[in-house]
């Protein structure tokens, strides 16, 4: 097996190639399999990141939080650990580590005050192994949190098999439209 750098920019390439058409078609298939979960429908807070364009957009899926009148979050690094801070229309957002947009406060929600966990990935497994960015913050944070973990993986991210470590975190839930690739 490849090792994770190696997996990462097939993963990257691969995302690439997939057409705005396609992407649009399958992240709409995704929400409406993540609004109709249990973990969704009784959340009152939902952790999700602010995407970059390579990534599932996740806009509807924040804007559909704030239509069910559930609460959002989106992670923020402070002092190289990743934290969730409130997240509404009105947040003011700043380029942070990593180029990735986040909001400027570091108010911190509290970890078990998080119902759902949306977790960003480029590749997964349907039993839940994760390749994320590299940075390690979801699989440091997810090491301790005890709520409900969900990935929304498009045809491109799903795959049979990841170089995993020992320190890597599952996620509870892959979201998937299409059948495994290798």
């Amino acid at each position: 097996m490849i090792n994770k750098n190696e997996q990462r920019q097939l993963q990257k390439e691969a995302l690439k190639t997939l057409s705005i058409h396609q992407k649009q078609m399958e992240s709409h298939q995704l929400y409406q399999l993540l609004f109709e979960t249990a973990a969704w429908q009784e959340a009152g807070t939902i952790a999700v990141t602010l995407s970059m364009p390579l990534e599932l957009d996740t806009a509807p899926i924040i804007e559909a939080a704030w239509s069910a009148n559930k609460k959002t979050v989106v992670p923020k690094i402070v002092h190289h650990q990743m934290i969730f801070v409130p997240f509404d229309d009105a947040s003011n957002l700043q380029t942070g580590q990593l180029s990735i947009r986040e909001p400027v406060t570091d108010s911190a929600v509290p970890e078990n005050k998080i119902d759902l966990v949306i977790v960003p990935g480029l590749a997964f497994t349907k039993n839940g192994a994760r390749l994320g960015f590299g940075a390690g913050y979801y699989d440091r944070f997810l090491e301790n949190y005890t709520g409900k973990t969900v990935a929304l993986a498009l045809s491109r991210q799903v795959k049979n098999a990841l170089p995993i470590e020992s320190h890597d975190q599952r996620i509870q839930e892959v979201l998937t439209i299409q059948e495994t690739k290798d």
